[in-house]
């Protein structure tokens, strides 16, 4: 409600209580002791609600936010804003800034008599006061549940707002202000608020943008079509009415549609991995390329199931870390998956080290004619021939030579075999398949240039160049690559593939398509031939304890060729071995799961043995059980010691393993019981 009162009267009012303010101000001001930080500490205290991870170049790869309260970006320098945001912020909310000393005492003495007199209120808040009030929760808007500042808090905030002027800059407080109002939603900063609003950088705004920008600072969260009109208002304030349409559209489009994604995705599963705290800037040692690059491989696989990892031979350093071709899809990088035939390698490693076996040692390997009532045939391989080829009999025989030091050696590499087999993770997989490259030597992977590792010895140089030689693919020529690969797949639609060049290590694995086996070992060449650049591997040097030797074998299974042998264990001829005789099924130290006779009780197991001499018989706990390369038991729970008998009664071979299966007898069916209907 407005009362009667003359405008001159009125006029000398507004005069007089202005220059009474203005003396209360300065008499105050002048005593009063006013806690104000330092302009450096303001800018530092305001930490991004974000994570950012950078390449080892210092290229931004990935953001994550990790406060969900606010939503605020780095800091932006004066010098970094654009002109027509300046423009219009000082014509809405304080056009005599670089003029009064932190009090418009003109506007508030005006503000103070409107204010006394008329029912819609008005303030004369200037940015100093406004960020006083940003500054200090005490002088904010609505304390002590108050809709607005009561006059003794108005009057707080000016002693404050002078206080800061004659602390700072205009340039520190103009920046200050912009850096740290609340815009729209959660949005703080001006940063924040023209990302997420505009898509842009706030040194690109516009005019129209700049005019929204401005008059949401008195308004945040009020209607688009509101902010539009208020808009059109700043923009003939301005002189500049052509932008009042772009801007009411921008509002009408943009202000309830906002951007709050992450600006950068390219390496968004590392960032979720090791960003844990606002404000992070980690320098990784991830490369932009190597990274792109993989994930444009992954993307072409047509699956959301598929992930790679890369490492840098020479420091262990990940190079690439991509857990699923799209950038919001979960990581399958950490889960750890069988690695089947993957680990290998390391068992035909160890068997070289300790000088049981060499490249050119001939193993028996059964010639599969998948008729089970019928004895496979065997045939004899080189070692080398075994684990290109990934042959299953062999790498048991090799397993059975290192058996018990297999899961110790491992071990150093963080790899556990309890139970004779482990499921490992892409990064593990890829630190074993590195420690190859490099002379066995094992280091767990590095994302952060500064951190420690520490290094371990996996196998011997020797033994790990051998091995390495040996899983280099055949060319169309029948000359060996340059690089090692190895690939298992667990069925036709998932798998994995482990290898490394003089460079690089590469772990892919792949799920959900046909033919993953083709794909996942086109997808491991096309990211290995991306990481190259054109430039070709280069043959690893074989270290001085490794020579090179012709090798004959008679009968000729193989042709000659020139073989790699560790010092010592060189040779020119290989003949067939003489074969021992031996139990092949169950294999030593096994769990046969027998719980089958609670839904069968016909259920048995086979006991098998290769190489059997005439009137060889099996005994099993000290009682014979019959004669015959396989014969069939029915299985009772325990501990049980199997052994291959000679004529003679002498033991040729023995192996003890358990039984899991009923504790009671498993009862007959009533319609196989004597008598049963």
């Amino acid at each position: 409600m407005r009362l009667p009162i003359d405008l001159p009267v009125a006029s000398l009012l507004v005069r007089r209580i202005a220059l009474l303010a203005a003396g209360l101000g300065l008499a105050v001001s002048a005593s009063a002791v006013q806690p104000i930080p330092a302009f450096a500490e303001v800018k530092a205290a305001a930490v991004p609600s974000v994570g950012v991870l950078l390449a080892r170049d210092g290229t931004p790869l990935a953001e994550r936010r990790l406060n969900p309260h606010v939503r605020r970006l780095e800091w932006i320098g004066l010098h970094s804003l654009s002109p027509a945001l300046k423009e219009a912020l000082l014509a809405a909310e304080d056009k005599r800034f670089f003029e009064h000393s932190g009090v418009d005492w003109k506007a508030f003495a005006g503000s103070l008599w409107h204010n006394l007199w008329y029912d819609r209120k008005r303030g004369a808040s200037t940015l100093s006061m406004q960020l006083a009030g940003l500054l200090d929760p005490e002088l904010a808007l609505g304390r002590d549940g108050m809709p607005r500042r009561s006059l003794g808090q108005k009057w707080d905030q000016a002693l404050a707002a002078q206080a800061l002027e004659a602390r700072w800059t205009k340039e520190q407080i103009l920046e200050a202000y912009l850096n740290l109002a609340p815009f729209r939603g959660d949005l703080q900063g001006v940063h924040a608020a023209a990302r997420a609003l505009f898509g842009k950088s706030p040194a690109e705004l516009g005019r129209p943008e700049a005019l929204i920008l401005s008059v949401l600072l008195r308004g945040p969260n009020a209607r688009p079509e509101v902010v539009g009109r208020r808009a059109c208002v700043l923009a003939e304030r301005i002189n500049a009415p052509a932008a009042c349409g772009p801007a009411q559209r921008l509002a009408a489009s943009n202000l309830d549609r906002q951007h709050t994604g992450p600006r950068w995705e390219l390496a968004s599963h590392a960032g979720r991995l090791l960003l844990q705290h606002p404000g992070e800037r980690l320098t990784s040692t991830l490369d932009v390329e190597a990274q792109r690059g993989v994930s444009a491989v992954l993307y072409r696989l047509g699956t959301l199931e598929a992930a790679a990892v890369v490492l840098d031979n020479a420091s262990g350093d990940v190079l690439a870390y991509v857990g699923a071709p799209d950038y919001g899809a979960p990581d399958h990088a950490p889960t750890p998956r069988n690695p089947g035939s993957l680990l290998v390698p390391f068992a035909y490693g160890l068997a070289l080290e300790r000088r049981v076996i060499t490249a050119a040692s001939l193993m028996e390997e059964a010639l599969a004619n998948h008729a089970p009532t019928v004895p496979d045939e065997r045939m004899w391989v080189s070692v080398r021939r075994a684990l290109a080829e990934g042959m299953s009999d062999s790498a048991q025989a090799v397993g059975r030579l290192v058996a018990d030091s297999l899961p110790e050696r491992l071990r150093q590499a963080d790899v556990d075999l309890r139970g004779g087999s482990a499921d490992v993770a892409l990064l593990p997989l890829a630190a074993l398949y590195r420690s190859l490259a490099v002379g066995g030597q094992w280091q767990a992977p590095r994302f952060l240039v500064a951190s420690e590792r520490v290094q371990r010895r996996l196998l011997r140089p020797e033994a790990s160049f051998i091995v390495a030689d040996m899983l280099a693919p055949p060319d169309v020529d029948g000359s060996p690559q340059p690089f090692a690969f190895r690939q298992y797949a667990a069925d036709s639609r998932e798998t994995l593939a482990a290898g490394f060049s003089d460079r690089f290590t590469i772990v892919l694995w792949v799920a959900g398509v046909r033919n993953a086996l083709q794909l996942g070992a086109q997808a491991w060449n096309d990211i290995l031939r991306a990481l190259m650049r054109g430039q070709p591997p280069v043959r690893p040097v074989p270290p001085a304890g490794v020579v090179s030797s012709v090798v004959v074998f008679e009968p000729p299974v193989e042709s000659p060729r020139r073989e790699w042998f560790i010092r010592g264990t060189e040779v020119e001829r290989v003949a067939v071995p003489r074969v021992l005789p031996r139990i092949v099924q169950p294999l030593n130290g096994v769990l046969v799961d027998a719980m089958a006779l609670l839904r069968d009780d016909a259920y048995k197991v086979y006991f098998e043995a290769s190489h059997l001499p005439a009137g060889a018989w099996w005994r099993l706990n000290g009682d014979s059980l019959g004669s015959g390369e396989r014969i069939t038991w029915r299985p009772v729970a325990g501990r049980h010691v199997l052994e291959l008998m000679s004529a003679e009664g002498q033991v040729l071979d023995s192996v003890i393993f358990a039984v899991r299966a009923p504790l009671e007898p498993v009862l007959q069916r009533p319609e196989q019981q004597p008598g049963g209907q």
